[in-house]
């Protein structure tokens, strides 16, 4: 079937697949605003450590008010003193020394995983952390969140399960 288009109509439909291929590059786009900002760096600007997020942050937005977005290339986990698991989106608000209102990242307790839904600091000198879960507050040193941590693509810990088992194969007297 042969389609006959006349030019303003293939115009607008060039356009438009241009426009989604624009939006598409935007969208995996790295991590830096407008003014080589990561967010990276801002997170010490609000009194809180790097590394709350992980390394796979594509893309943030901040608003005025405080509210954020933040895209990761996929879902992850991180092992802190918690298994945490974070969603392929985040969002929240940000004042200074805290988090609130956040979606997106849940940590594991007992086999049974819980929302995060406000993370705080403890104000200069910050040594610990405060992860609201519920009526439920834990608090954490800041220590192990002051490095950018990486993903582990699933819950399981393939990687210290292997470990471990190459730790007894290595044991003297077992080959």
């Amino acid at each position: 079937m042969l389609f006959v288009f006349s030019k303003p109509l293939l115009l607008l439909l060039l356009l438009s697949v241009a426009g989604g291929l624009f939006r598409a590059a935007l969208a995996s786009s790295p991590e830096p605003t407008s003014n080589g900002t990561t967010i990276y760096d801002l997170l010490p600007k609000f009194g809180l450590p790097p590394g709350l997020l992980p390394d796979t942050v594509i893309n943030f937005i901040l608003s005025d008010n405080g509210s954020f977005v933040v895209n990761l290339a996929g879902p992850c986990y991180v092992e802190f003193e918690y298994l945490t698991y974070y969603e392929p989106r985040i969002t929240g608000t940000v004042h200074y020394g805290s988090i609130d209102d956040l979606k997106g990242i849940q940590v594991r307790r007992f086999l049974i995983w819980f929302d995060v839904d406000s993370i705080r600091v403890d104000l200069p000198p910050a040594d610990f952390i405060y992860f609201q879960v519920g009526w439920i507050s834990r608090k954490l040193t800041v220590g192990q969140f002051e490095t950018v941590h990486s993903c582990r693509d699933n819950a399981l810990g393939y990687g210290r399960i292997k470990d471990a088992a190459e730790r007894v194969i290595q044991l003297p007297g077992l080959m």
